[in-house]
């Protein structure tokens, strides 16, 4: 959800700060599935009365030396927006590492802050819960989005903070920082890279976006993406997303 928009003259604002915090902190930890963060990047934006259905495919592939096995996870989604500023989601991931299924219930908010052009940036935040039905596992996330026009480049930054905790888990507090930057060539191709730092991923590639419009107002965003492991323990990482949006 990233709609074009012209910038305004920079106010300040609380998100800012905030923002600004996370980031300083969010390089040395990690978010979702225990470190491992190559994952979805969200934009701040909710568009009412829109609902849609999801699916995103990851393989993370990972050193020998590391200590977190290589893995996949396939994820299906369907959200809507309940209100002018606030989009919910329901999603079911299957994760196969080490030989093992884990089968993860997610719940997902975002709830946009600003409106679109109040201020030099977009400001929205995310909230998440989610279990594994396969473990004593489970996991709690907040996290600061922004989305950011130069031009006809757009910055969006997501810093994440989460909460693990379980019988089969270690209980802690992990961070992580992701990052896409895109250029608006136009609606049906827009070529990206993005970034992502967590407590045993650092990565950063190149991607494919874009928007093919269907029968109005209804549309289909897909980015594909491959990351190269900056890290020891991170090798590469290849990503596909898929978003059927309909009003």
């Amino acid at each position: 959800m990233h709609p074009s928009r012209q910038n305004i003259l920079p106010r300040p604002s609380l998100p800012i700060i905030v923002l600004a915090g996370l980031n300083a902190i969010a390089g040395v930890s990690a978010a979702h599935a225990d470190g491992s963060s190559a994952g979805q990047i969200y934009s701040p934006y909710v568009q009412p009365l829109e609902q849609e259905i999801e699916l995103v495919g990851v393989y993370d592939a990972r050193a020998d030396n590391g200590n977190i096995p290589s893995s996949r996870w396939q994820k299906i989604g369907y959200g809507t927006s309940l209100s002018e500023g606030l989009y919910t989601e329901l999603s079911f991931t299957n994760l196969v590492r080490d030989g093992e299924d884990h089968q993860i219930v997610e719940l997902e908010n975002i709830w946009q802050i600003t409106e679109q052009g109040e201020y030099d940036s977009d400001w929205g935040m995310l909230f998440e819960l989610e279990t594994d039905l396969s473990r004593s596992s489970h996991e709690a996330a907040v996290g600061i989005l922004n989305s950011r026009d130069f031009g006809q480049y757009t910055l969006v930054t997501n810093a994440i903070v989460a909460v693990e905790w379980g019988d089969d888990v270690k209980d802690e507090v992990e961070t992580a920082l992701a990052i896409q930057g895109r250029y608006r060539m136009n609606r049906s191709v827009e070529p990206s890279i993005e970034l992502f730092a967590a407590q045993d991923t650092l990565s950063v590639g190149p991607g494919l976006t874009g928007i093919w419009r269907m029968t109005a107002p209804n549309q289909l965003r897909w980015n594909i993406v491959a990351l190269a492991g900056l890290d020891d323990t991170s090798e590469y990482s290849l990503k596909i997303e898929l978003e059927y949006e309909f009003f």
